[in-house]
C-alpha cells in the first residue's frame, strides 16, 4: 500500500484555510482589506457574539460582476498580482487570493455584489468551500458579505476559540488599526447591535484617534515629521507622562498596512529612555510611507509583519523624528482640579459629539468627560511647609564639594523651556514639602520638585556631555576588591571603558585588585561600591554593548551621587539646582523616567477651595 497520499481539494482548502483564518478577527481583518483595495468610502462592520456565528462587512466599493463574483472564492484568484515582479512591487492590502477561499472552506458565506451602473447584482452562497446557488440579486453598489458559523465544519479547531467577549476584543482591536490607517474612509462598527464607533473619513488622524482613544490620550498627543528622498514619516507620540503597561499603542502603519516590527519599537525604546519609567511602554502611532521595493510583506501568511531593506535608517529615522516631536514640546505634568461634565448639561453640539465619541474601543461606555489628575499633590488643605528661613543651618555636604553648587544669589530662571532663551521671570521658593518637594512660585504657576529626580537629571547630563573627560583621583589608600573567578579577564577586557570612567586598578592576585583611582566627582566609599555594581553588571552576557554600558553606570553615578529625599537643602543650594536644572536638555523626568516636575496653575487651586467655579 501506497505511503504517500494525494489530498483532495475540500481537505487542501481547510489547510490552506488554517493558515489565514486562525479565528473570527482573521475573517474581519481579510474582508476589510479587500473593501479597502476595491476604494469603498463607507465600510460598516457588524458582529454577533464574538464574531463565531455571524460577521457582516458592507461596503460602497468598485463591486463585481458575476464572472469575477465567482472566481474571487477560487483558490489563488486575485485581481492585485500578475506577474512574479508584481510580488515585489505590492501596493495593494490583499494579493495572494486566499482569502474568501479560506474563509468559505470553513464557514457559511453569502456575497452581494454589484458593480457601477450595472442592473442588477449577483448573490451567491458557498458552504465549506463549495458553491450552494448563484442568483442575480438587486443590492447597491459594492459587495455585502455575510460569514456565518464559523469553523462549523472544523469542530476541533472551534473548540480552541475563546469566549464570545474575548474574540470580540480581539476584532475590535483589528478593526480599530484599520479604522486608524484610514481616516478617509468611514468605519461604521457595530458589535451585538450596539454601536461601538464611528469614524467621519474626513481624513484627520488625530480625529480618529480622539474617537478610538478618547480626550485623556487626545490631549497628550504631539505629532512629527520626517521627509527623505525615499521615505516619509509622519508620527503621534504622546508625551512621557502618559504611559502604558504593555506595548499594544505602539501601532506601525506602513504604507498604510498595520504591521509589526522589532525595528521600531527598539526605536521608541531608544527615543524614550530616561523618560519614562521601567515596565511602562510610551504611546506612539506611526505612519511610513517608503518605495514597496524596499519591503518585504510577504514574510507571514497574517501579512503581520514587515521587513526594511536598510533597518538602520528606518531605526534612526524613527528615532530622530521622535525626539524632534519630544524636544519642541513642554512636557511638564500639569495638575488639574478633577471635575465631571454630565451628559445633561451640554449644548446640543456637545451632545452630537459625545454621543458619535462615547464609547472606547473595549466596549465599555464613556458617559462622563474627565479632567485626570496628572498628580494628586494637594489632596489635604492643611499643608506643612518649611519657611527657608529656617534652613541656614541646615547641613547639605551631598552636594557642597561640587563647584556648580557654590552659593548662588541669582534669582531668575526660564520657564522650563517654555519661552525663548532671552526671556527670564522672577520666582520664588516657597518652602519645601516634606523635606522632598520644593514648591516654586512664578506667576500664576505653581511648580512642584522632586529634589533628587532633579539632581539625578543634572548628573546624568553633565557625566554624559563628559563622558571620556572624567577625572580620577588618587586614593588615599588603596582600595582592596574581592573578586570572583573569571571577573579578572572581564575587567581586563573592559579597562579602557572603566578608565574613561575615571577608575584605574591593577591585578592583586588571589581573585583581588586594587583600585588605585576613582572619579573625583565620587567619594571613595561610593566609588568602591560603584566600581562593585559595574562589575556584576558586567558579568551579565546582555551587558555587552559599549554605549549601553556607558549609559547606564552614568546613571548610576548619577543616583549615588544625587541629593536624597529628606536631605534638606539651604535657599542658596535651591537657587543653584533650579539654574542647573533649568539649562538641561531635559529637564522634565530623571534617568529612570520618574517626573521631575509637576505644575499646577493658581485657578486650579482656586477651584478646590470654591473660590471660581
Amino acid at each position: 500500500m501506497n505511503k504517500i497520499q494525494l489530498l483532495d481539494d475540500t481537505l487542501i482548502n481547510k489547510i490552506s484555510a488554517g493558515e489565514v483564518v486562525e479565528r473570527p478577527s482573521s475573517i474581519v481583518k481579510e474582508l476589510l482589506e479587500n473593501s479597502i483595495d476595491a476604494g469603498s468610502k463607507n465600510i460598516t462592520i457588524e458582529i454577533m457574539e464574538g464574531g463565531i456565528p455571524y460577521i457582516k462587512i458592507t461596503d460602497d466599493g468598485c463591486g463585481m460582476n458575476e464572472i469575477d463574483a465567482v472566481l474571487a472564492f477560487g483558490r489563488h484568484a486575485t485581481s492585485k498580482i500578475k506577474t512574479i515582479n508584481d510580488l515585489y512591487n505590492i501596493e495593494t492590502l490583499g494579493f495572494r487570493g486566499e482569502a474568501l477561499a479560506s474563509i468559505s472552506a470553513v464557514s457559511k458565506v453569502l456575497l452581494k455584489t454589484k458593480e457601477d451602473n450595472s442592473l442588477y447584482g449577483t448573490q451567491i452562497n458557498i458552504e465549506g468551500g463549495k458553491i450552494i446557488s448563484k442568483t442575480r440579486c438587486g443590492c447597491q453598489k459594492g459587495c455585502m458579505i455575510e460569514v456565518k458559523d464559523v469553523f462549523y465544519n472544523t469542530p476541533a479547531r472551534r473548540k480552541f476559540l475563546k469566549r464570545p467577549s474575548t474574540e470580540a476584543m480581539y476584532i475590535t482591536d483589528i478593526v480599530s488599526k484599520i479604522a486608524l490607517s484610514r481616516p478617509e474612509i468611514s468605519f461604521k462598527y457595530i458589535k451585538d447591535k450596539k454601536f461601538e464607533f464611528i469614524t467621519t473619513g474626513n481624513n484627520s488622524i488625530e480625529d480618529v484617534i480622539l474617537r478610538l482613544f478618547g480626550r485623556d490620550l487626545y490631549s497628550s498627543l504631539l505629532s512629527s515629521k520626517y521627509d527623505s528622498e525615499y521615505l516619509k514619516m509622519n508620527i503621534f507620540l504622546c508625551k512621557p507622562s502618559y504611559t502604558k503597561s504593555n506595548r499594544n499603542m505602539q501601532i506601525l502603519f506602513v504604507n498604510g498596512r498595520f504591521v509589526k516590527n522589532k525595528v521600531y519599537n527598539a526605536a521608541i525604546d531608544e527615543a524614550y529612555k530616561t523618560l519614562i519609567p521601567i515596565n511602562r511602554y510610551p504611546i506612539v502611532i506611526t505612519y511610513i510611507d517608503i518605495d514597496s521595493r524596499q519591503i518585504d510583506v510577504n514574510v507571514h501568511p497574517s501579512k503581520m509583519e514587515v521587513k526594511f531593506s536598510n533597518d538602520k535608517d528606518i531605526f534612526d529615522a524613527i528615532y530622530k523624528t521622535i525626539k524632534d516631536g519630544l524636544s519642541k514640546t513642554n512636557l511638564i505634568p500639569n495638575v488639574k482640579y478633577e471635575k465631571k461634565f454630565t451628559f445633561d448639561n451640554m449644548d446640543k453640539e456637545e451632545k452630537i459629539e459625545q454621543t458619535q465619541i462615547n464609547t472606547l474601543p473595549n466596549g465599555q461606555n464613556r458617559n462622563n468627560i474627565f479632567i485626570t489628575n496628572d498628580q494628586n499633590i494637594f489632596k489635604s488643605n492643611a499643608v506643612k511647609m518649611q519657611d527657608n528661613a529656617t534652613q541656614n543651618n541646615i547641613a547639605s555636604e551631598k552636594i557642597n564639594n561640587e563647584k556648580v553648587y557654590e552659593t548662588n544669589t541669582i534669582t531668575y530662571i526660564k520657564d522650563f523651556n517654555t519661552l525663548p532663551d532671552n526671556k527670564q521671570l522672577d520666582y520664588k521658593i516657597v518652602g519645601v514639602l516634606f523635606s522632598t518637594y520644593i514648591i516654586v512660585e512664578k506667576d500664576d504657576m505653581a511648580y512642584v520638585i522632586d529634589q533628587h529626580a532633579a539632581h539625578e537629571r543634572i548628573l546624568y547630563e553633565r557625566f554624559m556631555s563628559n563622558y571620556n573627560k572624567v577625572q580620577g583621583k588618587q586614593t588615599t589608600m588603596p582600595i582592596l576588591i574581592n573578586i570572583e573567578p573569571g571577573d579578572e579577564e572581564i575587567l581586563n577586557d573592559n579597562r579602557d571603558i572603566l578608565n574613561r570612567l575615571g577608575y584605574k586598578f591593577e591585578n592583586f592576585g588571589n581573585n583581588s585588585i586594587i583600585l588605585r583611582e576613582v572619579p573625583i566627582i565620587l567619594g571613595q566609599p561610593e566609588s568602591r561600591q560603584l566600581f562593585i555594581d559595574i562589575i556584576d553588571r558586567l558579568r551579565d552576557k546582555d551587558f555587552v554593548n559599549d554605549i549601553r554600558l556607558k549609559e547606564e553606570n552614568i546613571i548610576m553615578m548619577a543616583c549615588k551621587k544625587a541629593v536624597k529625599a529628606m536631605d534638606k537643602l539651604s535657599n542658596e543650594e535651591m537657587n543653584s539646582l533650579f539654574n542647573d536644572l533649568n539649562i538641561t536638555k531635559n529637564p522634565y523626568t530623571c534617568p529612570h523616567g520618574r517626573p521631575v516636575i509637576v505644575s499646577i496653575k493658581k485657578c486650579e487651586i482656586d477651584k478646590m477651595f470654591k473660590r471660581i467655579m
